[in-house]
């Protein structure tokens, strides 16, 4: 009876090793591959969305996404990829593609903001799907974790604005995905204190102009000024007109009172106009 148990716990010995050394093998292969990256399936009916693309969430339909572009950085959400360590379904079990929202994963990325080297910040391009180096305070998707001259890249004319073509390099590289309002070091275009420039930046949520900020800025010690001079004329008013006539008391709280509403009305005008101003 007793070697019977004797080589039972043996074996249970030796059980509880190969799983053990096991489950060491599938950890170290997990590292060894890379795998450190975070995907959520999305609905989308573009064909021409592949793995390293950037992709946007398209407005009106929850869930869907399409390919990334300057138009609609604000909707940015991430790199479309596969064979991510974490995959989380739709809750519906549709079929969709899998968006890489936090970790490691290969971007398509082009040279067309300037040449991409490790550590730059990535955001989307005026080429869909294809991401560029952020050299303004912007929305980006990722940091570069190599440079693009080290991998091979394709060749592609595009045409800007003034309608002058020019050659931009596209390939892909990996970049560590994580979602932010990217704060550019002192934008040297700018005539603005940067301090003003940052908080246009931050209520419009986006990189503004620097004439905008200079419209808003007019407009708000405009206004300001408009206010004060009220404020004391009414003021002032009020008090001569109680010093010579102590009964127009209650006259005199009614203007101030009416005075009081409009520099509200202004306040409040002023501030939708500069919101307006910069946001647009």
């Amino acid at each position: 009876m007793v070697p019977i148990r004797r080589r039972l716990r043996s074996k249970l010995r030796i059980l509880g090793f190969s799983a053990a050394v096991l489950i060491l093998l599938g950890v170290s292969s997990l590292s060894a591959q890379g795998a450190s990256s975070i995907a959520q399936s999305f609905k989308t009916d573009d064909t021409n969305i592949v793995a390293g693309a950037l992709v946007s969430l398209r407005k009106g339909t929850p869930g869907t996404v399409e390919l990334s572009k300057t138009e609609n950085l604000e909707q940015l959400i991430g790199v479309s990829g596969d064979k991510s360590l974490i995959e989380l379904s739709l809750t519906n079990g549709s079929a969709g593609i899998q968006v890489v929202t936090n970790g490691s994963t290969p971007a398509l990325v082009s040279d067309i903001n300037g040449t991409i080297k490790t550590g730059d910040k990535i955001t989307a391009s005026p080429i869909a799907g294809v991401g560029m180096k952020a050299t303004v305070s912007t929305l980006i998707i990722g940091t570069a974790q190599n440079n693009l001259s080290s991998v091979t890249t394709e060749t592609r004319s595009i045409t800007d604005k003034q309608g002058n073509k020019k050659d931009v390099h596209i390939g892909t590289i990996l970049i560590q995905v994580d979602k932010v309002f990217y704060e550019a070091p002192q934008d040297q275009s700018t005539f603005l204190p940067p301090i003003l420039q940052d908080f246009a930046n931050h209520v419009a949520g986006k990189q503004v102009s620097a004439v905008r900020v200079l419209i808003a800025g007019l407009l708000v010690i405009f206004i300001v000024i408009t206010v004060a001079v009220l404020l004391y004329s009414s003021i002032r008013s009020s008090i001569i007109s109680i010093g010579r006539n102590p009964l127009s008391e209650g006259a005199v709280k009614k203007s101030l009172i009416q005075v009081g509403l409009a520099t509200s009305g202004l306040l409040v005008f002023m501030i939708i106009t500069i919101y307006i101003i910069l946001v647009t």
